[in-house]
């Protein structure tokens, strides 16, 4: 990806065994690579010429995940945070109703403009420490969306009375409250997030 950023679009990459050479791999190593990166929409294939540098504007993208990674350029304050039985989303985990759960709610703000209320949920015996500094570590889900599998819903609402506010939209206003539920590699259920997003912010888009 470091090599092809800057190229124009339909520029040929090397041979298969070129970038074997010269990053010191095997061909199936870089076929592997430059498949995926095909199916992300980074190259091309012309099935009787090559495989070229893609345009940007296909690159394969979700914003709505892309906001659930840690954004270097966002604050994040937060809103609440409890230890508490969750009976609505123990099954999800495969925890009795009366076991603990993280309940955590914050707001994401981008130079000081409200753009998303997160509320997450998770077990609270995979915390070994309640202490306040692991908060942010506790709450960063970024290393499980990047190694296991998000599914999400998209909900379209009005925005909840207790969150009117804290987004700065009026009260009825309209957006789109997405669902996460992220597992890990081996599909165990880690955590669930709900954001709602605004609009005025927020833009959610798309490219598959």
């Amino acid at each position: 990806m470091e090599d092809i950023k800057d190229k124009p679009v339909s520029t040929p990459i090397d041979s298969e065994r070129e970038l074997a050479v010269k990053f010191d791999v095997s061909r199936m190593t870089v076929r592997k690579a430059v498949n995926e990166l095909v199916s992300e929409g980074y190259l091309y294939r012309n099935k009787n010429r090559g495989t070229f540098v893609a345009d940007h504007s296909l690159h394969k993208k979700n914003t709505a995940v892309d906001s659930f990674l840690r954004q270097e350029n966002a604050d994040y304050k937060l809103i609440y945070f409890n230890v508490r039985a969750e009976p609505e989303y123990a099954s999800f985990f495969s925890i009795d109703q009366d076991d603990l759960m993280i309940c955590a709610v914050r707001l994401m703000m981008e130079d000081g403009h409200p753009v998303t209320i997160e509320e997450i949920y998770y077990p609270y015996a995979r915390v070994h420490t309640m202490e306040v500094k692991d908060l942010d570590e506790m709450l960063d889900m970024t290393g499980y969306i990047e190694e296991g599998t998000v599914t999400q819903r998209f909900i379209p609402m009005l925005v909840p009375p207790e969150y009117s506010n804290l987004l700065n939209l009026e009260m009825n206003t309209p957006i789109i409250m997405v669902e996460c539920t992220i597992r890990d590699m081996v599909g165990n259920m880690v955590a669930i997030a709900k954001m709602y997003h605004n609009p005025n912010e927020k833009v959610i888009e798309m490219t598959l």
